[in-house]
């Protein structure tokens, strides 16, 4: 992404060049967080305790809430603790392929999501279910499939309102409607989960992740400006204590300033991590590929490429949200993931170039190596993955999970 000219700073200490300030996180969280986690804590504990009948009568079960209200708070392992035990009922597994897109885990929510009867399920569970299988495809990358999965989901929006317990769905729904250009569609949905949230106070443990969404789409518009009342709602409940709303604020203010070309190593590591800690591994890893990117320095690129493959490998199904059923056999021959295992380190940076869409000469410059060297160690990838073009090449190396992260 080209960087806009006269990007302003999320906030104005930061808008000094080169300086990066970051917002403190604060030695105890406030009141209104430690009240959200408890909050979770109980409906787990009812979850889990109480006789299930009570819950037949609720729109959304009670582990239901506390598997959304840990994910909005940045908390993956909280829900997958919420859904362990929870059995196969199709809103917990929908719940279920949430946590593991979340967590990094793609192939385990596409899994649950292909075995779920999707027309079938209750409006509700329908927009939590088009909300994976639309952020799966954005994930991918794959222009054909959103567009798919957005043509789905759209005739869904006429059905739904906002509520708190729709802001991930909407979320993701909002931003791929931006990478089509169809935004117009789901702009009502949008307006209405803010007010939702303005009408109740903005209360950070379900405004938090809402507003990460709100930045995220101000970068796609490339308007910074929009950006700014959302950055402000996550600096002020910073500054009141909440520590996912400071992470979240300052891996906005890094990716700001990585769009004006200012990179620098350590904190941009410090955001990509903090934001894979909050279950956000797909941004943090894109994160760290535009980092890369815009780098001037060869090392810093090469180092931060490495970071986002590490990020997105040890990304790993959340324990005890094991709702992975078996996979049907797909007659289409695909290419293994495992093949990842048998580039080398040097093999996996190129072909992580080469799909960032960058020259064999630009690929050497980055790497200190020369551009026939680079056509070699390209060579050696179509071989060792038995590629017989290099469209194919690339479509197998974006099946492996490489350079999904900048599009």
């Amino acid at each position: 992404m080209t960087a806009p000219q006269g990007i302003p700073a999320i906030t104005p200490e930061s808008a000094t060049p080169g300086e990066h300030r970051r917002t403190q996180l604060p030695a105890v969280s406030d009141a209104r967080r430690t009240a959200a986690v408890a909050a979770a804590s109980a409906l787990i504990g009812a979850a889990h305790y109480s006789s299930a009948p009570g819950d037949r009568f609720l729109p959304c079960s009670a582990v239901s809430i506390a598997t959304l209200l840990c994910l909005s708070m940045g908390e993956p392992r909280r829900a997958a603790d919420a859904l362990r035990g929870a059995g196969q009922d199709p809103q917990h597994r929908v719940l279920g392929a949430w946590v593991a897109m979340l967590g990094g885990d793609e192939q385990s929510a596409a899994a649950i999501i292909a075995d779920l009867d999707v027309a079938q399920l209750d409006p509700r569970d329908r927009l939590l279910a088009h909300g994976v299988i639309v952020g799966l495809a954005r994930r991918s990358g794959d222009h054909t499939a959103l567009t798919l999965a957005w043509q789905a989901a759209y005739p869904l929006f006429d059905e739904v309102g906002a509520d708190l317990l729709g802001l991930l769905p909407i979320g993701e729904l909002w931003l791929a409607s931006i990478r089509l250009r169809d935004e117009g569609r789901v702009s009502a949905l949008v307006g209405a989960a803010a007010e939702v949230l303005a009408r109740l106070g903005e209360p950070p443990a379900w405004a938090n992740a809402f507003h990460w969404y709100a930045i995220q789409a101000a970068i796609a518009h490339e308007n910074p400006n929009e950006l700014l009342p959302h950055a402000h709602r996550l600096k002020a409940a910073a500054e009141a204590g909440d520590p996912q709303a400071a992470a979240l604020a300052d891996a906005g203010r890094t990716w700001v300033l990585v769009l004006r070309g200012q990179v620098a190593r350590g904190p941009v590591e410090a955001a990509v991590h903090r934001l894979a800690a909050l279950g956000l591994i797909w941004d943090a890893a894109r994160l760290a590929s535009e980092a890369a990117l815009a780098a001037d320095d060869s090392a810093t690129a090469t180092a931060l490429l490495k970071l986002a493959r590490t990020i997105r490998a040890q990304a790993r199904p959340p324990e005890g949200a094991a709702i992975r059923p078996p996979v049907p056999a797909d007659p289409a021959p695909r290419p293994e993931p495992v093949i990842e295992t048998v580039l080398s380190e040097r093999e996996r940076e190129v072909a992580e170039l080469v799909l960032l869409g960058l020259t064999y000469r630009e690929i050497g410059a980055r790497l200190y190596i020369s551009a026939k060297t680079v056509e070699h160690h390209v060579a050696r990838i179509r071989r060792r993955i038995g590629a017989g073009s290099r469209s194919e090449l690339l479509s197998m190396l974006r099946a492996m999970g490489h350079g999904s992260l900048l599009v």
